[in-house]
């Protein structure tokens, strides 16, 4: 007889949209769900994809209570009154110190959206983007102290498109999560669950985004401008160039076949579908712009005449 996954009791702490998939994806599994903590909504300025977990929490009556950090005391007293078997931690950039982790009989399950131990670190859908990569993965792992370093729990590679935008791939990755969680329930419940150590030799750890970050190079390839912008497209801040100083986002391009040529950053034509702006080993077609503080994208397109320059500022 399979033991019995409702049984489990489980601490879920969530942020954003792929921590409220997740629990929904678990709440509908029928997983028994003994304490939810959620990032406040204080917080929802300053993160990205954030989302409300209120109607869940009305809808499954379940016993929670809003975070802003997870180092406070009163989140371990009411986490140990939670008596969890495990914890998960899903979408929360924040790290669990030693006496939270400590406080599910199993420990903490964390998620991150990369095949771990490559990809370690932050913004780890962008930079599968702006790398070019063709494949990347959904890695559920034992928390440590250290970030995305414990034991692997269950993993799976996922594709990545050519037309994959970060809120396309965020999503296909979201959808797998949810499967791995609900799938490690029995896993969970057998009371022996998978830890098998990440090989730390093959590790790499990509750094922290900011907003000022998405900063583009004219003198890049068509390609590359192309990773870039799609990699830092919505829910990201969004990739920019300068015109006299003033911030214009592209919020979408693609490489063109054009062969005309100019000094990278200018505009060498203004078409129904796009504004052609050369780069530096080709053309990219900008078909979605928008200045800061704008909410007027096509407005954006009228004002950008042929010789237009991008990116330098006077």
């Amino acid at each position: 007889m399979k033991p019995d996954f409702r049984k489990v009791r489980i601490v879920y702490v969530g942020a954003r949209i792929v921590g409220r998939r997740c629990l929904q994806a678990l709440l509908q599994a029928g997983a028994h769900i003994a304490g939810l903590l959620y990032l406040d909504e204080s917080k929802a300025g300053i993160t990205v994809a954030h989302c409300a977990f209120d109607d869940l929490v009305r809808d499954y009556r379940l016993n929670a209570r809003p975070f802003t950090t997870l180092h406070d005391p009163e989140i371990l007293t009411w986490t140990q009154k939670c008596r969890p078997d495990v914890g998960m931690v899903i979408g929360v950039s924040q790290l669990i110190g030693k006496e939270l982790l400590a406080a599910p009989r199993q420990g903490f399950i964390g998620m991150h959206p990369t095949l771990l131990p490559e990809g370690r670190g932050r913004a780890p859908i962008p930079w599968t983007l702006i790398k070019g990569l063709e494949r990347t993965g959904v890695s559920l792992f034992w928390c440590s102290p250290e970030a995305d370093t414990g034991d692997m729990l269950l993993q799976e590679a996922v594709p990545v498109h050519y037309e994959d935008t970060a809120g396309v791939l965020g999503a296909r990755t979201d959808d797998v999560a949810a499967r791995l969680l609900v799938q490690s329930l029995p896993l969970l419940a057998s009371g022996h669950p998978p830890r098998i150590p990440q090989d730390n030799d093959r590790a790499t750890v990509w750094p922290r985004r900011q907003p000022e970050d998405g900063l583009l190079d004219w003198s890049w390839s068509p390609r590359r401008i192309y990773d870039w912008v799609r990699a830092l497209s919505h829910p990201y801040p969004g990739a920019f160039t300068l015109v006299d100083n003033r911030k214009l986002f592209i919020w979408a391009c693609r490489e063109s076949q054009d062969r005309r040529r100019a000094t990278p950053g200018t505009v060498i034509d203004v078409l129904p579908h796009g504004v052609l702006v050369a780069c530096g080993e080709g053309t990219v077609l900008l078909t979605s712009l928008q200045w800061e503080q704008d909410q007027a994208v096509p407005d954006a397109m009228a004002s950008l005449p042929v010789g237009s320059r991008l990116g330098r500022p006077t």
